[in-house]
């Protein structure tokens, strides 16, 4: 019996952990989804000097949570979004207009990639 309601406190505790997590994991990625749209909406204006401080403080956010971040997602794409901000930053202050909306574009999918990576469908179980 004991074995019994410890196999279901362990499976509620895992099961609140997983809401919690993905719950943050939305709310990280909609807040910094919400930057790349302000960075994009700066260089659709060419306003460089503007886009370019916010991706900094883009990549400043996104430093403060990539690290709790990998701990819910893969690794790689982890990696794909630093690479990708390191380049946002360098395109805005080169003032590289095409380049800039690409790399912001890629950022955004990759953030909704990693939301939809974990949430919990039949598709992601099996």
């Amino acid at each position: 019996m004991k074995g019994v309601i410890t196999s279901v406190a362990i499976f509620l505790v895992m099961l609140i952990g997983i809401f919690f997590s993905i719950n943050y994991l939305n709310k990280v990625c909609t807040k910094l989804e919400a930057s790349t749209i302000q960075i994009e909406k700066d260089i659709e204006g060419h306003s460089w000097d503007t886009a370019y401080d916010n991706s900094l403080n883009f990549l400043k956010e996104w430093t403060k949570y990539s690290h709790k971040v990998s701990m819910f997602s893969n690794h790689a794409e982890i990696d794909n979004v630093n690479n990708e901000i390191w380049k946002l930053t360098q395109y805005t202050k080169c003032k590289n207009e095409e380049e800039s909306l690409a790399s912001a574009h890629v950022i955004k999918f990759l953030l909704k990639h990693i939301v939809d990576m974990e949430k919990v469908n039949s598709e992601n179980i099996f």
